[in-house]
């Protein structure tokens, strides 16, 4: 599914909260950043600005787009603070949204094998796969996500959204499989590029 001819994407993951620091199911839960989280959305920032002088654009000429959770809008918030520059609005697209764990949102991750020993095995042999109990399968948020790629992605863009909906981004860039995109954990202060079916990831 991977098109080669994508404008240039630059990708934030939002920072942390207390539910990834206690590995905790999250999905479409609307949890806060908490205060490492905001260092980490600002710190993105930075980075993201360091990219946009380099390559020699200018954040105005970006289409600025976040998922609508209140943990993806606070670190869209702290990142655009890091240009000094009036920046276009910014969209909000509910195909943006993480992934969704269904009944396993709230629940610790090293607790899924002692009280969903069925579902844990499933997950064991791919997350890409696997589909929660009223959840989504990755194959579910690719064709969202997909669908929301066609529709606005035609010019040089920042997206600012979740993990599962950065492995999809990676996917639809550049092909990767599931099973290497299982191994892939993004990173909360990091700047996830695309361009040209390529990816490169920039870290503190």
């Amino acid at each position: 599914m991977a098109h080669q001819n994508w404008p240039l994407i630059y990708f934030v993951r939002h920072g942390q909260t207390d539910w990834n620091r206690a590995s905790r199911f999250q999905g479409q839960r609307d949890v806060p950043l908490n205060d490492h989280g905001r260092n980490q959305a600002k710190l993105s920032g930075e980075i993201l600005n360091e990219l946009v002088t380099r390559d020699g654009g200018s954040p105005d000429q970006f289409d600025w787009f976040c998922s609508p959770l209140g943990r993806t809008r606070e670190t869209m918030e702290i990142v655009r603070q890091q240009f000094d520059a009036d920046l276009p609005e910014v969209t909000f697209d509910d195909r943006l949204r993480e992934i969704s764990f269904g009944h396993l949102e709230g629940i610790l991750a090293s607790d899924v094998q002692r009280d969903f020993p069925e579902e844990h095995e499933k997950r064991s042999q791919s997350k890409w796969r696997h589909r929660p109990k009223d959840g989504e399968s990755y194959a579910e948020v690719i064709e969202r996500v997909n669908e929301f790629m066609h529709e606005h992605i035609t010019r040089p863009t920042v997206v600012v959204a979740h993990g599962g909906v950065a492995r999809t981004f990676r996917h639809l860039v550049t092909g990767e499989p599931g099973d290497v995109l299982d191994k892939w954990a993004p990173s909360q202060e990091a700047v996830f590029r695309f361009e040209n079916g390529q990816f490169t990831e920039y870290a503190a």
